[in-house]
């Protein structure tokens, strides 16, 4: 029996209300799902074939919590219920490729709950959990720590078809291409095609001591192909790591669309990235994570820059959140979870979407024919 898709909200009772059943396309589609400042991005192709990177939080994390002496009528969607319904939406039952960028726990947390969602068929990672608990770790920190939860992802993995990546491995899905261009704490030794321009920004730059945690160094950072376009998705790849990427030549090149590292925390964003020099920038952040007032201005400095576009409005920088326009999330209680949706043709014209209002524009990749 096929369902109308009011009757597949109702039944999953946490979809945002942007997220509309749509026919086969000829595009690549992307939905960024509202993980609430954690990481969960969907591809699907024009074959149907889709790829995960990342799960968000675990239920109970992550997502605003209701207004004071407000009892909410349905239970605050999961992370896992958020990408269910972004699947729904494009018409994937199963993900065939789940990548995890790394161990941390808004980005491998809810693993379990969608699994119990959506079937996975191939996994992909950089290889074992890297970051081990510090002495004297708190109970907290080990109780979120990388090396309590990678278990998760082991259990999850066994019995799969699974692909520890190494840089400078492809991989096709569909008509859609991936280059992994970090892995491990590795970079590429040498650039790839059509790259390696020296980057004047790499001057004077100096490195930073915090990384917030090993596993960020660790990314398993992705170039994306499709058609004329590339976009470029680095997990949470630290200061130092994009300096080793990018300088002293930029070992990718330029991007078309740019998924902003970390979330907008000013962990990355170091100012060699201006040398990606995205059409187009969307950024990951939550209401009160990330989203950092470095970082937006590192990502803007681009005269090329046509638009960064944000999950969520900033409550601590609000002079920096611009235009309404391009913020699925404003500052409004209960948080609706709209997505940005990326439409991309096989020309190389992407379709950038706010969840909330619809409002969309559309932009020319560089390689567009």
């Amino acid at each position: 029996m096929k369902l109308s898709l009011g009757l597949l909200i109702g039944t999953l009772a946490i979809a945002p209300a942007s997220l509309h059943a749509t026919p086969p396309s000829k595009d690549l589609r992307v939905v960024m799902v509202d993980v609430e400042g954690g990481a969960a991005v969907l591809f699907v192709t024009p074959e149907g074939k889709s790829l995960l990177i990342d799960t968000g939080w675990p239920p109970g994390m992550g997502g605003r919590p209701p207004a004071k002496g407000i009892t909410p009528s349905q239970p605050r969607p999961t992370s896992a219920d958020r990408i269910s319904a972004a699947a729904a939406s494009l018409g994937v039952t199963k993900l065939d490729y789940l990548l995890m960028t790394h161990y941390h726990l808004d980005h491998l947390g809810g693993i379990n709950a969608l699994l119990k969602k959506l079937p996975v068929g191939t996994f992909i990672d950089h290889g074992p959990n890297r970051e081990m608990l510090l002495p004297g770790a708190t109970p907290q920190e080990v109780a979120i720590g990388p090396q309590t939860i990678y278990p998760d992802w082991e259990k999850a993995i066994a019995g799969h078809e699974h692909i520890s990546a190494q840089v400078g491995q492809k991989l096709d899905i569909g008509s859609m291409r991936l280059e992994f261009v970090t892995a491990d704490g590795k970079v590429p030794t040498k650039p790839l095609p059509g790259a390696g321009q020296p980057n004047p920004a790499c001057a004077n730059v100096p490195g930073k001591q915090d990384d917030g945690g090993d596993e960020n160094n660790r990314s398993l950072g992705t170039l994306v192909t499709f058609g004329g376009a590339r976009i470029l998705e680095l997990g949470d790849l630290t200061w130092n790591k994009e300096i080793e990427l990018l300088c002293p030549v930029n070992k990718v090149g330029v991007v078309d669309v740019y998924i902003v590292t970390g979330h907008g925390m000013d962990l990355s964003s170091s100012p060699p990235t201006v040398a990606l020099k995205p059409v187009v920038a969307l950024m990951q952040n939550g209401r009160t994570k990330g989203g950092d007032e470095a970082p937006i201005k590192t990502v803007s400095s681009d005269p090329g820059l046509q638009a960064l576009w944000k999950s969520h409005y900033s409550v601590r920088y609000p002079a920096l959140n611009g235009d309404p326009n391009l913020i699925a999330n404003l500052d409004v209680s209960p948080d609706e979870g709209y997505p940005i949706e990326v439409d991309v043709t096989p020309s190389g014209l992407i379709t950038v979407t706010n969840g909330r209002n619809h409002f969309s524009k559309t932009y020319k990749a560089r390689g567009a024919r």
